[in-house]
């Protein structure tokens, strides 16, 4: 099945693991170039390096912090430098604190909010007007299930997240006209260092293993395990696709069935 993919150009930040390494990698497996950008430029280059050997496509690594508004200008500004043009960007970035509401600092909240809210809305401004030159492009914003429920140890996600969904509904309104579709993802429980750090926080809080501790993450959900980071690039590379060419606005999630609620 033909996506559409070949030859675009994509931004995939916090992608030297978890999600981010496994939507770039998805990526280019269906003939994107792109730019992958994290803080850790060590772990970037070795995704990089994966990424060209097992697709043959372009990649560049960027450092980048989010919390840096020149960052972001020079992460979108070497992209377009380096392949002409920018039609993809996936929003990933995160850096929050498994901890309960009273042990968050006014640190790790201002901290989190740069990163997945402000961070976001950087890359957006700096793309957007690169994919209305090009005539349209994907925003695909990577929230998390916790916008959707509370939770002991991410209630600093929870708020990040629903902010996330909000951005990705007025940027999917204000910018269709330019063929420009926003949407947002939400992640279940995915197997990724955030998680483990999650799980490690509640093993310990309630005296039991990590091993045990996983399984109870895995088993409450109704696909019986936990959701793996190319489960979720692979909803990425749908909405960042030809296929997906009327939808926009929308928060999808991806969870194995673990959410609760019921949307319409």
């Amino acid at each position: 099945m033909d996506l559409g993919l070949q030859d675009k150009v994509a931004i995939v930040t916090g992608a030297s693991m978890g999600i981010g390494r496994a939507t770039a990698l998805a990526l280019a497996s269906e003939g994107a170039d792109l730019a992958i950008c994290a803080r850790g430029m060590e772990a970037l280059e070795e995704a990089a390096t994966e990424i060209r050997a097992k697709t043959g496509r372009k990649v560049l690594p960027v450092r980048a912090d989010m919390t840096v508004p020149d960052d972001i200008k020079g992460l979108v500004a070497s992209t377009v430098a380096e392949f002409g043009g920018l039609d993809i960007l996936v929003n990933n970035a995160v850096n929050a604190a498994a901890a309960p509401f009273m042990e968050l600092t006014d640190e790790n909240w201002n901290n989190h909010i740069n990163v997945k809210v402000m961070g976001y809305i950087r890359c957006a401004r700096e793309a957007i007007p690169h994919m209305q030159r090009r005539g349209g492009g994907r925003i695909i914003n990577i929230g998390g299930m916790a916008a959707r429920s509370s939770g002991e140890l991410t209630m600093s996600s929870g708020v990040t997240n629903s902010a996330v969904s909000n951005l990705s509904k007025n940027l999917s309104n204000q910018f269709a006209r330019d063929g420009i579709l926003v949407n947002c993802i939400h992640p279940g429980g995915t197997r990724t260092p955030r998680l483990a750090m999650i799980i490690e926080r509640r093993a310990r809080d309630a005296n039991t293993s990590l091993e045990e501790e996983t399984r109870r993450s895995g088993s409450g959900i109704p696909i019986g395990r936990l959701i793996e980071p190319d489960e979720i690039a692979a909803s990425v590379v749908y909405l960042a696709s030809n296929k997906a060419i009327a939808v926009t606005g929308q928060t999808i999630a991806v969870d194995g069935g673990g959410g609760l609620g019921i949307y319409y």
